[in-house]
């Protein structure tokens, strides 16, 4: 039975239609149907393509589509501005830079979209200074964007990935960011080769911290990773980790299977590494040649664990401790 108060709190008829009126009335507002091009005196909505330098004056949303693309040679500077996806499928990028070259985006903050930043088959961009949070994947690069710098930006509490790094990526600069809380992996690159990991701060993500898959000839350097697991899994080669700081957990390699065949870590090469409050320093799970030197701990972990899987027993691995 309903009492007075309750009848009280009951919303009324007129105030759901209300509520729905405005709803669809912001919803329309940002319908990419009504895109155009901004910058400089012009104004940006959820949309636009953003053709000249230019500084947000407002947040943004809810965009039902795009938020913004940024054309090559083009600044984005959004001052802090938040811009808004609808959380639906057709929210796909909040920031798009689709074959874009030389362009910045910087002080931006996107939030529920599929993909927060997008960098597609682009290069010499800069990507500085931004937030993505509560996106499906906070900072998606794919079809083989290279040359691209990454610096100071916070991507956390994503839905899947925090920074996936698709096939082909390669020398890129991702520097001095954090990257937490992301359901899946914090920082994952996929087939990318010759990128510069360095100065991050890497921590809480469900899956691993960072994860490399068939990806070579990279370089890990000064990076702080907690809590969940440095991976390297398949065909990742010649991958260089210098002074890197691990805590709660240690390096994991292990082989992959794949279409009915294995690949296998090999010929990656670590010095100097701190590795505290693990039991586990280095595991080396059908991976093979790969050495470990100047290695510091806390006495805790086992520096090596060898498990053969997919035939390879892992024995040519080497770890050692620094004096």
């Amino acid at each position: 039975m309903e009492t007075e108060t309750m009848i009280a709190r009951r919303p009324t008829r007129l105030a759901l239609l209300a509520a729905a009126t405005l709803a669809t009335a912001l919803l329309a507002a940002a319908r990419p149907a009504d895109a155009g091009t901004c910058g400089g005196a012009v104004a940006c909505k959820c949309g636009d393509t953003v053709a000249s330098d230019t500084v947000l004056d407002r947040d943004l949303g809810v965009c039902t589509g795009i938020g913004l693309k940024v054309l090559s040679g083009v600044e984005l500077d959004c001052a802090g501005h938040l811009l808004t996806g609808s959380n639906l499928s057709n929210a796909k990028y909040g920031i798009n830079l689709d074959g874009a070259v030389g362009a910045t985006v910087r002080n931006c903050r996107t939030t529920l979209f599929r993909r927060g930043i997008r960098v597609n088959g682009g290069s010499g961009n800069r990507i500085l200074g931004n937030e993505s949070f509560l996106n499906k994947y906070g900072v998606d690069i794919a079809g083989a964007s290279s040359g691209n710098r990454f610096e100071a930006n916070l991507v956390r509490d994503n839905r899947d990935e925090g920074m996936h790094f698709g096939t082909g990526s390669s020398w890129n600069e991702i520097v001095g960011n954090e990257i937490r809380y992301n359901k899946r992996e914090n920082l994952y690159l996929l087939s990318s080769h010759h990128n510069l990991v360095e100065g991050n701060v890497v921590h809480h993500g469900s899956m691993a911290a960072i994860y490399v898959k068939h990806s070579s000839d990279n370089r890990f350097a000064a990076n702080e990773v907690r809590d969940t697991s440095f991976q390297l899994r398949g065909d990742s080669a010649r991958n260089v980790f210098e002074g890197n700081y691990l805590k709660g957990d240690g390096y994991m390699l292990q082989a992959y299977l794949q279409s009915g065949a294995w690949t296998y870590p090999h010929d990656n090469a670590m010095t100097g590494d701190t590795i505290v409050k693990t039991d586990f320093c280095h595991r080396f799970f059908g991976a093979r040649d790969n050495h470990a030197t100047g290695l510091v701990t806390d006495g805790r972990c086992a520096p090596i664990t060898l498990r053969t899987v997919g035939g390879e027993a892992g024995e040519s691995n080497t770890v050692e401790l620094a004096p």
